[in-house]
């Protein structure tokens, strides 16, 4: 039975005694402090690439908690990758891309922008020290399509739910970018092809589960 934990939904009986949670687009930890209350034996590990909110996430010295402090990609561009941290809008980052919307909003006042390290979808595993994934939730601002363009069946089959925040507002910053041949990917149809049974449960949210935990 799925349960509504923020914004997103997870079924936890599906999930393992020592279940593995992937919160990528980590923020400041508002997900995180959630699923603790529910359950503070998970193994989580925090993906985020802001350096404010990394810093946030580690003052809060989570249990059971790891911080990786990458932004989680498809492919990887031969340039380097820079972060764009808008002040005035602290939960709307992004990576490689500048949201032309937010630039019209009057609580703007600028962009700072540094590189960053990345961590590849397809990577995960062996990067993370880890062999499945029980949830990942991901809220990666536009980069979501490309990651699961560039997922395998392989990486797919190691993950037993997923819960993804899709970003329409950006699509069109994307075309110019190292995103843009991934962004008109529909992400349900791209889920249920990698092995997901994937359906939208509420506005730009799409949850899947793996259909081989069906059983």
């Amino acid at each position: 039975m799925l349960e509504k934990i923020g914004i997103y939904f997870i079924d936890f009986k599906r999930l393992r005694d020592n279940a593995v949670i992937v919160d990528a687009g980590a923020c400041k930890g508002e997900f995180i402090e959630k699923i603790i209350k529910k359950n503070s034996t998970y193994k989580i590990i925090a993906i985020e690439c802001d350096k404010d909110n990394i810093e946030i996430l580690r003052e809060k010295s989570f249990p059971n908690v790891t911080i990786c402090e990458k932004a989680l990609i498809g492919h990887k561009p031969k340039e380097k990758l820079f972060y764009h941290q808008y002040t005035g809008f602290p939960e709307s980052g992004t990576v490689g891309y500048e949201k032309t919307y937010i630039k019209k909003h009057r609580k703007f006042a600028g962009i700072t922008k540094y590189e960053i390290e990345t961590l590849g979808i397809n990577d995960i595993f062996s990067e993370l020290n880890i062999d499945r994934i029980d949830y990942m939730k991901m809220n990666i601002e536009g980069s979501e399509r490309d990651i699961l363009a560039t997922m395998t069946g392989e990486t797919a089959s190691r993950i037993g739910q997923i819960s993804i925040s899709t970003h329409t507002k950006i699509l069109s910053d994307l075309s110019s970018t190292f995103l843009k041949r991934s962004a008109e990917i529909d992400v349900i149809q791209r889920l249920n092809e990698l092995g997901f049974k994937a359906w939208e449960v509420g506005r730009r949210l799409v949850y899947g589960i793996f259909n081989k935990m069906e059983a």
